[in-house]
């Protein structure tokens, strides 16, 4: 594949915790070549991806809190030369209390239907995500992306750790969905995405706030949002959900 450099290592690492034998199969890893970044478009970016077939929850709990993110059996972290503006971020459930706008998305969605559950790829699903990056695209210069059903399902649907899907419906209408993969301690929403026509809803703040409530139902302690960029208009939400820590450049969670 062009622009990226493929290589096989051992097809397993074993690894113990607490007496117990963690699995790791990483089947295979590259490094990207430098490409113009999605977040700072000013700079180079440059990202090492492992593939993993088997992945125990913990040991990708592990690697989070290591710098790494994850879609499917994917996961990666950034390696950008000069550059370590990507720093993982998470909201500590027990202490979050949620600010006025926040309140107000949750009291104005409150018509909505909430179904919890496996991930599903199907026509309403795959049409909400493309409706939602074709307005990210005209709004914030987010890359056009095209996504067919086997991509979508390798990204959000299959998945070595345990995740969860949840859907927001307006009666038979899909109106967003936030996926997430479950750890021992954490919740971390994989990703999101909803209904451009319903701006006024806050539908992404709503998304955000049922992964903090799924994290309280199933007692986690966390709700990790992937990374913020400081300086990335697409990523200043994620600091909107307060308290809550940011990774610094030596991997120590610090309050934000």
């Amino acid at each position: 594949m062009k622009g990226r450099r493929f290589f096989r290592i051992q097809p397993v690492y074993i690894h113990r915790r607490r007496g117990i034998i963690i699995d790791m199969l990483v089947v295979q890893q590259f490094t990207t070549e430098p490409h113009a970044c999605a977040y700072l478009p000013e700079r180079m970016a440059k990202l090492e991806y492992s593939f993993a077939m088997a992945l125990a929850a913990q040991e990708y709990e592990d690697l989070m809190n290591k710098g790494y993110r994850k879609f499917g059996s994917a996961f990666f972290r950034p390696v950008c030369a000069g550059c370590s503006e990507c720093r993982p971020i998470r909201i500590p459930v027990e202490n979050f209390v949620p600010d006025r706008s926040q309140r107000r998305a949750w009291k104005r969605n409150a018509d909505l239907k909430i179904q919890i559950g496996e991930p599903v790829c199907d026509a309403q699903h795959l049409n909400l995500y493309h409706r939602y990056h074709a307005a990210q695209t005209a709004r914030k210069g987010w890359p056009e992306q095209v996504v067919d059903a086997e991509e979508y399902e390798m990204s959000l649907v299959q998945n070595p750790v345990p995740c969860v899907e949840i859907s927001f419906w307006e009666g038979e209408i899909l109106r967003a969905v936030v996926i997430n993969d479950l750890t021992p301690n954490t919740v971390s929403a994989v990703y999101h995405f909803h209904d451009p026509d319903c701006a006024d809803r806050g539908l992404g703040t709503l998304c955000v706030m049922h992964c903090i409530e799924l994290a309280r139902k199933l007692d986690k302690r966390w709700v990790y949002l992937g990374y913020f960029v400081n300086g990335s208009p697409s990523m200043q939400y994620k600091a909107r959900f307060k308290p809550c820590e940011i990774m610094d450049v030596e991997g120590r969670w610090q309050k934000m």
